[in-house]
């Protein structure tokens, strides 16, 4: 059985209007600069800041958030992707 990797997917979004994908990162620590950037460019000061059971973490200021979470790879993947490839 093959495991296939989980990508890190960096969100900003509003309240109630959904969110826009600002990049998919291939570790938690790849993204980390720039989770910390959109954190800071939130227009509002934060109000909220939580780190979910899987590792996500999360910032909520005013009406707006950023999110950096982990997303399994679905699908069939070539060879290459496998995990620990």
């Amino acid at each position: 059985m093959s495991t296939l990797p989980t990508v890190w997917i960096l969100m900003k979004g509003e309240d109630h209007e959904g969110g826009d994908v600002l990049g998919v990162f291939a570790s938690k620590e790849t993204g980390k600069a720039a989770f910390l950037e959109a954190a800071r460019n939130i227009p509002f000061q934060l109000d909220r800041a939580w780190q979910d059971d899987d590792g996500a973490v999360n910032v909520h200021g005013g009406c707006d958030w950023v999110s950096f979470a982990p997303y399994p790879v679905e699908g069939d993947a070539p060879h290459e992707l496998e995990a620990g490839r």
